[in-house]
């Protein structure tokens, strides 16, 4: 499994890695839990990430 090179827990839990992150947290103002996945330009790798990332969250 990749390593993150970053971890914050300040605003839910953010992960960093060489090309992508994601920030996963309750929302202020709605009963909803929000999921923000960025890479460095790589839309293929973003959308397989957060397909990964989803796929956990509904297990």
């Amino acid at each position: 499994a990749e390593e993150a090179q970053a971890v914050d827990r300040t605003d839910g839990l953010s992960m960093s890695f060489a090309n992508w992150r994601f920030n996963l947290r309750s929302s202020n103002t709605e009963p909803v839990v929000r999921l923000n996945v960025e890479s460095r330009g790589d839309i293929p790798l973003m959308e397989a990430r957060t397909r990964t990332l989803l796929a956990l969250l509904n297990q």
